[in-house]
C-alpha cells in the first residue's frame, strides 16, 4: 500500500475486506524487500491474526499454535510467551498488525506497511473492530507532533461502544 491510501476517509472491519493469502504473500514480499526475516513462527502468528474473526491476545495465539502443533504431531508443542511477544513486536514494527491496548489483543492492519494513524471502534457486544483512518484522526496526531512537540512512537486510539449490527 502507498501512503496516499491513508489520507482518504475510510473505515473497515479489520476481519473483513481482505484476502488472507494475498496479504501473506504481500507481507513476505515486504519483508524480503526490507531485508528482514519473516520466520515460520512470525508467518504462523500473522496467519492466525489474519484468519481470526476477533482480536487475538498472545495467549490465544499460544493456544492456537500449540493445538496446531499437537494435531500435526510436532515434537516441540510448547511455545513460550516471550517467543510470541517477539513475533508480535516484529509484526507491529513492520506495520502488519495493530495492538488494541485496552484488550491486550492484536488485529490485522487494513493498510499494512503504510505509516498511518488509526482509531479503532470496538464493539463491546460482538467484539468486532473497525479501523478508521481519516482526516480527523490525522489532525489529532498532527496536533500532538506539530503543536505539542510530542514525538509519537505508536498511535492507538480506541473507542468502545456498540456497533450498528448490535444496536
Amino acid at each position: 500500500m502507498t501512503d496516499h491510501a491513508c489520507q482518504c476517509d475510510h473505515h473497515h472491519n479489520v476481519h473483513e475486506h481482505h484476502d488472507p493469502k494475498q496479504r501473506m504473500l504481500d507481507a513476505k514480499a515486504h519483508c524480503e524487500a526490507r531485508g528482514v526475516r519473516f520466520t515460520p513462527l512470525r508467518e504462523e502468528v500473522y496467519g492466525l491474526i489474519l484468519e481470526a474473526d476477533k482480536p487475538l491476545g498472545a495467549y490465544d495465539l499460544i493456544s492456537a499454535l500449540q493445538s496446531a502443533r499437537h494435531s500435526s504431531g510436532a515434537k516441540n508443542k510448547n511455545i513460550a510467551p516471550p517467543t510470541i511477544y517477539r513475533s508480535l513486536e516484529f509484526l507491529l514494527a513492520e506495520g502488519l498488525i495493530h495492538q488494541l491496548s485496552s484488550m491486550n489483543a492484536y488485529v490485522p492492519c487494513c493498510h499494512p506497511r503504510s505509516k498511518h494513524a488509526a482509531a479503532f471502534l470496538i464493539c463491546q457486544k460482538c467484539q468486532s473492530v473497525e479501523e478508521c483512518s481519516n482526516v480527523p484522526v490525522d489532525a489529532i496526531v498532527n496536533f500532538a507532533k506539530d503543536d505539542a512537540g510530542f514525538d509519537i512512537e505508536r498511535t492507538v486510539i480506541e473507542l468502545k461502544g456498540v456497533c450498528r449490527a448490535c444496536r
